[in-house]
């Protein structure tokens, strides 16, 4: 697996991050909304951000977006984070998400980078059974505060009663 670093002008690029976004939160992104996260993830390419194609015999598979934290206490120890991660769908359960979170794990660890992260949203229970059986596992949680959610919540319990 080869990682090549993806370019924002790339309409594919935007076309499955659209998708992505889509699986991940359950409806498509606005144009709007990834024009600015394209433009922001894009003006850190290379630096702090990476923002990959994993490529396999030729054909691009999915992508990857990691970064490269600073530790804030010990300035000389970073951390890898990959966060968002994507394997289009006609490649999935053939070894290629597997491939591609090696090849990124070597780029931290040609770095010195031992301390790896993935983030997941809570509900990607398939993401999350995917990232452990390559060695990750849950070390915190991360809560959002959702205002209106436990409200919002109860209402739809109560609808489902009422059904």
């Amino acid at each position: 697996m080869k990682l090549e670093y993806a370019s924002p002008d790339d309409r594919k690029f935007r076309d499955w991050l659209r998708k992505y976004r889509e699986e991940i939160g359950g409806e498509a992104p606005s144009d709007a909304w990834l024009d600015a996260y394209t433009r922001h993830i894009f003006s850190e390419q290379g630096k702090h951000r990476h923002i990959w194609w994993g490529v396999d015999g030729g054909r691009r598979i999915g992508f990857a977006v990691a970064m490269v934290i600073q530790q804030p206490v010990d300035r000389g120890r970073q951390q890898g984070m990959i966060a968002e991660f994507f394997i289009y769908p006609e490649y999935r359960r053939e070894g290629y998400g597997r491939k591609l979170a090696d090849a990124i794990i070597e780029f931290f660890q040609e770095r010195g980078i031992t301390d790896v992260h993935a983030s997941v949203i809570a509900d990607n229970v398939r993401g999350i059974r995917f990232w452990e059986a390559c060695s990750f596992q849950i070390a915190r949680y991360v809560l959002a505060h959702r205002p209106g959610l436990r409200e919002q919540q109860e209402k739809e319990e109560e609808e489902e009663a009422e059904l």
